[in-house]
């Protein structure tokens, strides 16, 4: 049953009492709460049930929100890797350097040589069951304890009837809230690096669109030189690579949410959810084309997984 509005509410409060009084010695907690509202929307419903969360799905949500972190912030003074701790460098931020730098900053590469992939995420794994996971939820001197039971040990966590529910409702709120957050934090550990005024929003958060621009020719093929919303013609040159559930209700690059459309398309369709009769063609086409979609996308550097699309 899903959580009365009131409950709803006390949801949102007890998350900002974590944010604006938990105890941050890393970004781990941010990164921890960011990957629970990810998979909520990925693996979810609205039914208001508790749901198991392994701490293996977690690691391969850290690791791509830490991938394109770990890269040089390009400082004229000092060029370096931001700190994400009050101390030495987090534990993890070094691993995925480590697996960046072998793959030649390909994150697609990595995925796709399984045993190098697993053994990454297994070792994330292994940090975060020791450093955020049971301190998430301490605020100040009190343990809110409202998303997960506390129990100090194993390999997955049961989110808490209505938390799901929660996390999948107000995710563009909440993804707000707690990126925000990382940032102010990110910058208060580099203040010698970054001062007062850099943007790290998009360098920290943002997506590597670069690679954008090279799916073109697979989407142009797969709609048969069509705009996906109204079939017109398109030209390739000025065809948009949009996102089919919008960026900025889910921040996040995946292969198979990407469709070409004209530039009147996108532009009238901007943030909104797609029309019944998109939402139809597009589950068609990845059902229909899902694994050449992904073979595609990977070999141009896109992360694609159909099952969270």
């Amino acid at each position: 049953m899903p959580p009365s509005p009131e409950d709803q509410i006390l949801f949102l409060v007890k998350l900002q009492r974590l944010l604006d009084e938990g105890s941050f010695v890393a970004s781990y907690k941010f990164a921890l709460l960011l990957s629970l509202a990810d998979l909520s929307v990925q693996k979810g419903d609205d039914s208001g049930a508790p749901m198991t969360v392994d701490t293996a799905d977690i690691a391969e949500e850290f690791i791509q929100y830490y991938w394109p972190q770990v890269l040089l912030y390009p400082s004229p003074l000092n060029a370096k890797v931001l700190r994400q701790n009050t101390g030495k460098q987090a534990a993890i931020v070094n691993a995925v350097e480590s697996a960046r730098t072998a793959f030649a900053n390909s994150l697609p590469m990595m995925m796709k040589d399984r045993a190098a992939w697993t053994a990454l995420v297994r070792r994330v794994a292994s940090v975060v069951r020791v450093m955020p996971l049971w301190k998430l939820q301490s605020g100040g001197q009190e343990q809110l304890d409202f998303l997960y039971a506390n129990t100090g040990e194993g390999h997955t966590i049961e989110l808490r009837p209505g938390v799901t529910y929660c996390f999948r409702k107000f995710h563009a709120l909440i993804s707000d809230l707690v990126r925000g957050a990382w940032l102010r934090y990110v910058r208060q550990q580099n203040l010698d690096v970054l001062g007062e005024t850099a943007d790290l929003n998009e360098f920290l958060l943002g997506s590597e669109r670069n690679n954008l621009g090279a799916i073109r020719p697979v989407m142009m093929d797969l709609q048969h030189g069509r705009c996906f919303y109204c079939r017109g013609e398109l030209a390739i040159a000025t065809a948009h690579v949009d996102h089919f559930i919008a960026w900025s209700r889910y921040p996040t690059d995946l292969g198979h949410n990407f469709v070409l459309a004209d530039g009147r398309c996108n532009n009238k369709k901007r943030d909104r959810l797609p029309a019944c009769e998109h939402l139809a063609r597009w589950t068609e086409r990845n059902t229909k084309y899902g694994s050449q979609i992904a073979d595609e996308m990977r070999g141009r550097g896109v992360v694609a997984d159909l099952t969270a699309s």
